[in-house]
């Protein structure tokens, strides 16, 4: 996701980013606010049914869409300003397709603090709702024709943020809702069960809304005689369902990693080469040994950095014979990319995740000598083994 998104900014420290699909929603809803009924469902959920001039009309829905997303964006500083109470580290806020996604470093497994994460963000659509339709019935109090758009559209902003409040309280993971679930569970089972509990209703809340998306438009048609096509909801659906899977299958690994240490995972044996070492003979050892990564080393055993088989691959044939090593490692990060072998294996993963790296230079604890390497590859065959010896 953050590969396709660009940073706009910081509050509290926090990048706010965008992703490309934010674009294409914030056009979708400016235009329904522009265009959408005002009276047809007893409650105005747009401009439509309004005479005024046509830049005008979108003028204002423009600046109530940003508003909008702009609740969006303070739905997710909660959840990062209580979960920074609690000492977990925030590395951005993206807003997109779908709303907003605040991205932790790692959600506590303790019940009592997850919760709180959890219901900070409705708490904060419920108040913001609630801001914007006490200032709806106070510019309606005045009576004046003048203000009937802005009113409507801060009518729609409050109606919206009670909505997105209500929606995400659902006991549906990976929302709101799902997580003080989850959390709820916690207190009675494992952190790893809870999970499993939490996500499958979560999928069932997402195949009944897929079911509930696809009938909608038929019965429509023969309750009404119009006909509509109504994607969104098969659309949030099938995202909740991806989430919510992802979520299980990350708890499963890293519960899986638990009290395992580095040591126990790394590879202490075809661990590096020569920074000066020739391409072609590189990629001869790689076959040789059956090995794609390696740390890369100086004469006099200093870390330079990382070399893969994927990066080998990129070049084209002719130039394996003249570059050597040092020509294609990616830059060394001397903290980052290095992590003592007594640590544990669950944070090799998330530094490799964080980092974007398939692999980190082990070293010892007292004299700091590089001792080994362990890579994404190392986790996912030690997980394997360790499912099939269970």
């Amino acid at each position: 996701m953050l590969r396709t998104s660009i940073q706009v900014g910081k509050l509290i420290g926090i990048p706010i980013r965008l992703h490309f699909t934010f674009l294409f929603i914030l056009l979708g809803i400016i235009l329904g606010f522009a265009n959408g009924p005002t009276t047809e469902y007893r409650i105005p959920l747009g401009l439509g049914g309004i005479e005024m001039d046509s830049f005008l009309r979108y003028s204002l829905s423009s600046i109530a869409a940003v508003l909008f997303f702009f609740t969006l964006l303070l739905h997710e500083m909660s959840h990062s300003y209580v979960a920074m109470k609690f000492g977990t580290k925030i590395h951005s806020i993206t807003l997109f397709f779908f709303g907003g996604l605040a991205m932790m470093e790692d959600i506590p497994k303790d019940p009592g603090k997850e919760w709180r994460i959890a219901i900070a963000g409705p708490l904060m659509s419920f108040a913001i709702g609630g801001i914007f339709l006490l200032t709806y019935f106070g510019i309606k109090t005045l009576n004046l024709v003048i203000y009937d758009p802005v009113a409507i559209l801060v009518f729609i902003l409050g109606f919206f943020n009670v909505i997105l409040a209500c929606f995400n309280l659902l006991p549906a993971f990976p929302m709101d809702g799902g997580r003080v679930l989850r959390a709820f569970l916690a207190k009675k089972m494992s952190f790893l069960k809870a999970t499993k509990r939490a996500v499958l209703i979560g999928k069932i809340f997402a195949v009944i809304m897929v079911i509930a998306g696809i009938i909608a438009d038929p019965v429509r048609f023969i309750l009404t005689g119009e006909l509509g096509s109504n994607l969104f909801t098969p659309l949030l659906a099938i995202f909740l369902y991806i989430a919510a899977t992802e979520e299980e299958s990350a708890t499963i690994t890293f519960a899986t990693l638990e009290g395992i240490r580095v040591k126990n995972v790394m590879r202490t044996e075809r661990t590096s080469v020569l920074e000066d070492m020739p391409i072609a003979e590189l990629a001869s050892k790689m076959l040789e040994e059956k090995t794609a990564e390696y740390a890369v080393v100086s004469e006099n055993g200093e870390l330079k950095g990382f070399v893969t088989f994927d990066e080998i691959k990129k070049l084209p044939a002719e130039q394996r014979h003249f570059l050597r090593v040092f020509d294609v490692i990616s830059p060394f990060d001397s903290i980052g990319d290095i992590i003592l072998k007594e640590e544990e294996a669950v944070e090799a993963l998330k530094r490799m995740i964080r980092n974007k790296r398939i692999a980190l230079a082990v070293k010892e604890e007292v004299d700091g000598d590089f001792v080994g390497i362990i890579t994404k590859r190392d986790l996912a065959t030690y997980m394997e083994m360790l499912k099939g010896s269970a």
